[in-house]
């Protein structure tokens, strides 16, 4: 049992390593050969928890050469266009001024059923609105509408709008690093926190905007 345990320890780390150097993306945005390579190292995975006499490296070296193969797509993809075509395919446009590609809905085996359905997921009811509409290589939806049927925006107004706020306090603690290389200076928002009475040890989420409004949300106490 024992040696099951450390097994499946040592083969879950491996696999969250391999898929955090592979890159932070959800299932439904990868594109075909990186679900391709997700699907082939959860595979080779799940072979050593089913039989503990199999050697941990049969399954190590197989991973770390599908990682290496989608590491060296990536970069060659970033710089040839033709791979980059070749492997993740192209964006189809679905929708053009407005009128649906009945020729690319066919190559894409969408029925009118899906155009709508996919067009409802991106919060649009009326196909009449729709200028154009994008398949991306990831196989989500894009949607841009008709001019008239676009939202106004504030500058568009000439409105003066908030900048957005962004998390300083996360759990009750306080994040100067919550946009990666975007540091924060701690002790600012220590002070910016003081001033408004706030303890981080009792909030469970602080924003500030750029001009330097708060926003918090205090703890709720277990019962």
């Amino acid at each position: 049992m024992t040696v099951t345990l450390i097994r499946a320890l040592l083969i879950y780390f491996t696999v969250i390593l391999a898929m955090r150097i592979m890159g932070k993306r959800q299932i439904g945005e990868l594109n075909p050969h990186e679900l391709v390579i997700t699907i082939l190292v959860s595979q080779i995975a799940s072979i050593p928890l089913q039989d503990n006499t199999m050697p941990l490296a049969n399954a190590f070296l197989p991973m770390l050469l599908l990682v290496s193969l989608e590491i060296l797509a990536s970069v060659a993809s970033m710089k040839s266009l033709r791979l980059r075509n070749l492997l993740q395919g192209r964006p189809i446009f679905l929708i053009r001024h407005g009128k649906p590609d009945q020729k690319q809905m066919r190559r894409l085996r969408f029925t009118v059923d899906d155009l709508i359905d996919a067009l409802r997921q991106k919060d649009v009811f009326d196909l009449s609105t729709v200028e154009e509409a994008v398949v991306e290589t990831n196989g989500s939806l894009s949607v841009r509408l008709r001019t008239e049927e676009s939202p106004v925006t504030p500058k568009q107004l000439g409105v003066p709008a908030p900048d957005n706020g962004f998390p300083v306090v996360t759990d009750g603690h306080i994040v100067p690093e919550y946009f990666g290389d975007q540091l924060q200076d701690t002790a600012a928002i220590a002070k910016a926190l003081q001033k408004e009475s706030l303890r981080p040890g009792e909030q469970l989420v602080v924003t500030i905007d750029d001009s330097g409004t708060v926003f918090a949300v205090k703890k709720e106490r277990k019962k």
